[in-house]
C-alpha cells in the first residue's frame, strides 16, 4: 500500500509534462503591429498547425501569416518551439493599414461618478 502513493505521484508528474497543442503566445498589441508568436511542440505538432493559428489572427486584419523565425526552447517545457509570423497582404492585394486601437492593458470597472 505505501508503494502505491509514490507510483501515482510519478504517474501524475509525467502526465503534467505531456506535450500540449500549439498556442498563440502574443497578445493584441503584437497583433496590431502585424506580429504573431506561436508556441508548439515538434513532438506532437507541425509548423503548419502553428501557422494555422497565426492565419486565424492575421485574418482579423485581412492578411495571411508568413513565417519569419523559428527558435527552439523559447516557450514552455511542453511546447518549447517558438515560431514568429508576420501578417502580410496576400499576393496582388492591398488591404487597408492595420489601425491601432490603443486598448488599455487592464479592463477595470469604471469608478462611480462623484
Amino acid at each position: 500500500m505505501p508503494l502505491r502513493l509514490p507510483f501515482l505521484l510519478v504517474l501524475f508528474g509525467l502526465a503534467a509534462c505531456a506535450p500540449e497543442k500549439p498556442y498563440v503566445m502574443s497578445d493584441y498589441r503584437f497583433h496590431q503591429r502585424g506580429t504573431v508568436i506561436a508556441c508548439f511542440s515538434e513532438a506532437n505538432a507541425t509548423i503548419q498547425q502553428a501557422q494555422a493559428l497565426a492565419d486565424n489572427i492575421c485574418l482579423q486584419f485581412d492578411r495571411v501569416a508568413k513565417l519569419q523565425l523559428v527558435q527552439p526552447d523559447q516557450c514552455s517545457w511542453t511546447a518549447p518551439t517558438q515560431a514568429m509570423f508576420s501578417c502580410v497582404a496576400r499576393p496582388g492585394e492591398n488591404p487597408a493599414p492595420i489601425l491601432l486601437h490603443n486598448a488599455p492593458i487592464r479592463h477595470d470597472t469604471p469608478l462611480p461618478p462623484w
